[in-house]
């Protein structure tokens, strides 16, 4: 699937282009799993998904499988360029996988690359992510799942370059977006784009701190 087909009340959220971010085709996701991989490496949230220091290289495993899951189903996901400078990863809160999505994605190998003990982690954590997702979110409104961009691009624009277009688009369609960080550091971030932080909590099983951000339609003269 080379083509992004996500739709709300008729019209294409996920268009093919996208001011000048170049949508995820087939042979961007390894790439994009790397950018994202490296973006994440001093993570406090990956130090609680995989304990041991010698296995982080195993996260891109990871990106990998939820990158193809967006191909599979339709997601918008958006990267910088054919560099694969950054990526951003968009879901539409409507839209579900099916069991044999994530088949296709490559869930099943994920124990095999990381081990069976980051997989039940994750798992507790999406979970979890997913209950405060229908406890706060409105009902319509798009989720940005990944904002990565590789350390060596990081401070140069590049994170503003794959938010923004999106969030014009979603002001054109008066369509809110919502987002959860465990990084204290870019909710100022956020907060230029318009997001207000609504909950803070202590992450289950852990005493990682997670921020649950929400940015209501503003109109499109304001972005």
């Amino acid at each position: 699937m080379s083509s992004i087909r996500g739709v709300l009340t008729g019209i294409a959220m996920f268009p093919d282009k996208l001011d000048n971010l170049v949508p995820l085709s087939p042979e961007l996701v390894k790439p994009a799993s790397i950018t994202c991989a490296r973006a994440f490496a001093d993570d406090e949230t990956t130090r609680f998904l995989i304990p041991d220091a010698t296995k982080r290289d195993k996260l891109r495993f990871s990106f990998e499988y939820y990158l193809n899951l967006t191909l599979i189903s339709g997601r918008g996901t958006y990267v910088t360029s054919p560099k694969c400078e950054g990526v951003a990863m968009w879901f539409e809160s409507e839209k579900k996988e099916s069991f044999f999505d994530h088949l296709r994605a490559g869930f099943p190998l994920l124990p095999l690359h990381a081990g069976w003990g980051f997989l039940l982690r994750e798992s507790q954590l999406d979970l979890h992510f997913s209950r405060l997702r229908r406890e706060l979110a409105p009902k319509r409104h798009m989720y940005l799942g990944v904002l990565a961009v590789e350390p060596a691009y990081q401070g140069q624009g590049f994170a503003s370059k794959l938010v923004r277009p999106m969030i014009k688009r979603l002001d054109e369609e008066k369509m809110p977006a919502y987002l959860e960080t465990q990084n204290a550091r870019n909710m100022e971030m956020y907060r230029g784009w318009g997001f207000e932080l609504i909950k803070e909590e202590t992450m289950p099983n852990s005493s990682l701190k997670l921020f649950l951000m929400l940015r209501k339609s503003q109109e499109p003269t304001l972005i």
